[in-house]
């Protein structure tokens, strides 16, 4: 097949969704991208999404091209806590960040370094609500990797589009 005659995807998916995140903007994305963060936990249907661009942010799941993809589990009450769930934590930072991280841990639930930057956690949070948090904290100053050991689902934040891709095509969760 010739380049002029190479199938433009953008045609059938463009990228038109945005994420928004403790006021960080991120995207644009994919219809089909938007669906594996969805599949990841790393959108749920109250996150915040826009589509289009200047499109206004509202929760995911207002939007009928994405509310069929959440699960049609009954999220807990607002006063029920998610069941506890041991994690495994690798956060890269710096001397600040790691004040930031540990600081979060320990109003989370019960932790361990088992060595420089790995942490063992018991918590009654799910792997999102944990990442948002840790993400809020970190921001720009650093990179992390958040295993739930319970489920199988894994949550990451400042790794690069390449380990993205890697570990989309490598973790598979044991639902």
């Amino acid at each position: 097949m010739a380049s002029n005659d190479a199938l433009d995807l953008s045609q059938i998916d463009p990228p038109v969704w945005r994420i928004k995140v403790a006021d960080v903007v991120y995207g644009p994305y994919t219809l089909g991208q938007m669906r594996s963060f969805i599949e990841e936990g790393r959108v749920t249907a109250g996150s915040s999404v826009a589509r289009g661009d200047g499109g206004a942010f509202v929760t995911a799941g207002a939007y009928m091209d994405l509310a069929s993809e959440f699960p049609h589990a009954t999220p807990p009450a607002k006063d029920e806590k998610p069941a506890p769930s041991n994690f495994v934590v690798t956060v890269k930072t710096d001397g600040d960040g790691r004040r930031a991280v540990i600081s979060v841990l320990n109003q989370t639930g019960r932790f361990s370094e088992l060595m420089a930057g790995t942490f063992i956690l018991h918590a009654e949070i799910t792997a999102y609500d944990l990442r948002s948090q840790l993400s809020t904290v970190l921001a720009e100053r650093g990179k992390f990797v958040i295993v739930n050991a319970d489920t199988g689902q894994l949550a990451w934040m400042g790794l690069g589009s390449d380990a993205d891709e890697h570990a989309r095509a490598v973790w598979k969760r044991g639902d």
